[in-house]
């Protein structure tokens, strides 16, 4: 495992975020991430965050055994690819700072260690910074691709020297309709951004699209255009209603996510990000929306199916897995209102008993 030793600079990297629970999917969709895109970079950083929050969503039981077990498959992996490397995430002073200074510069609002929710933060960043390279790709442990174009990175860095203002490049969100092209209706924009512009296709000959904003899943950004072009991020403040509901929840309302302060710093300096498919086959994401038993049991064939090409009629033009590949009915049933009112009143009485437990 790799310390706050500097990796030397690289061209090319891929970089997947990754957290002890998330050892019973990685499992499957982490081998095929690097079959996917492990001979198109020079290095591949996992980047794990072993931080903790004490209630909320993200909390959960089991996390020694749980981060055992994702070390021991990753020290695995590395046994396979000479150019990977494991990495901690490191949340203590210095690191911070390293990050402020290299993202946050000029931001008047503190850095913080989590979002407003208690959700990753510090990771994405920390991981773009610790990849050092011109070129990071950067994904969750949950994304899938088809296409399989092994072309693709290299494309998308000429996509991105063609395009100035392009911060970003990804690779198309789901397989192509039947025509060939994103369904342009499943990009319904992000919450906590407002006045978004809408999706542009570019009179390019391989589909292309511009969007104004970006996911934290999926993105290949050009760090130096970065550092010219943007040089600071503004952190931003949630909303009145979010902080209400930070504090509640026990937990720090500094900052919106990380995907709302990229996307609205984005906005405000003309940068975009584009969905590019490729020559050929090119490539596509995929991201499971939910987990449950039903689609655990389903995972390997899935992964099959989707370098295989065997997508059925009903999943293309969606960037979700969708019933066409697995059953969701349990999953669904547990987001019915009811249930999620429920689900947060629990966490809402875990993170008080805690809080005050203290006092």
């Amino acid at each position: 495992m790799n310390g706050e030793i500097p990796l030397p600079p690289v061209s090319k990297a891929l970089q997947v975020n990754l957290h002890p629970f998330d050892a019973p999917h990685a499992a499957l969709t982490l081998p095929h991430q690097l079959r996917v895109w492990g001979g198109q970079v020079d290095r591949i950083l996992l980047t794990v965050d072993t931080g903790q929050v004490g209630a909320g969503r993200y909390k959960g039981n089991g996390f020694e055994p749980a981060r055992k077990r994702l070390f021991d498959m990753l020290d695995e992996m590395q046994a396979n690819y000479p150019h990977l490397h494991i990495d901690e995430v490191d949340y203590s002073e210095n690191a911070r700072q390293a990050v402020t200074d290299t993202f946050f510069s000029r931001s008047t609002i503190p850095y913080p260690a989590k979002a407003f929710d208690g959700g990753p933060f510090h990771v994405y960043f920390h991981g773009l910074r610790r990849a050092n390279a011109r070129y990071v790709l950067h994904m969750d442990s949950d994304m899938m691709f088809g296409g399989g174009s092994q072309s693709w990175f290299d494309e998308a860095i000429q996509l991105q020297k063609d395009n100035p203002d392009a911060l970003c490049i990804t690779p198309f969100s789901g397989p192509p309709t039947v025509r060939g092209d994103l369904d342009i209706t499943r990009h319904v924009g992000m919450p906590g951004v407002k006045n978004i512009p809408i999706p542009r296709k570019l009179p390019v000959r391989t589909p292309t699209w511009r969007f104004a904003t970006v996911s934290t899943r999926l993105f290949m950004i050009d760090m130096e255009r970065f550092a010219k072009k943007v040089t600071s991020l503004e952190l931003l403040r949630p909303d009145v209603k979010r902080r209400i509901r930070s504090v509640a929840y026990n937990q720090q309302p500094i900052s919106m996510p990380a995907e709302e302060v990229l996307s609205e710093n984005m906005m405000r300096l003309g940068v975009y990000r584009l969905d590019f498919l490729g020559e050929g086959k090119g490539m596509y994401s995929l991201h499971p929306p939910y987990r449950s038993p039903e689609f655990y049991a389903a995972l390997p064939s899935i992964v099959e199916r989707i370098e295989k090409g065997d997508i059925p009629e009903g999943q293309l033009g969606d960037f979700d897995i969708n019933g066409s590949m697995v059953d969701w009915t349990s999953a669904l049933a547990a987001k019915t209102k009811s249930k999620r009112y429920a689900k947060a009143l629990r966490h809402l009485i875990t993170a008080n008993i805690q809080r005050f437990g203290k006092a």
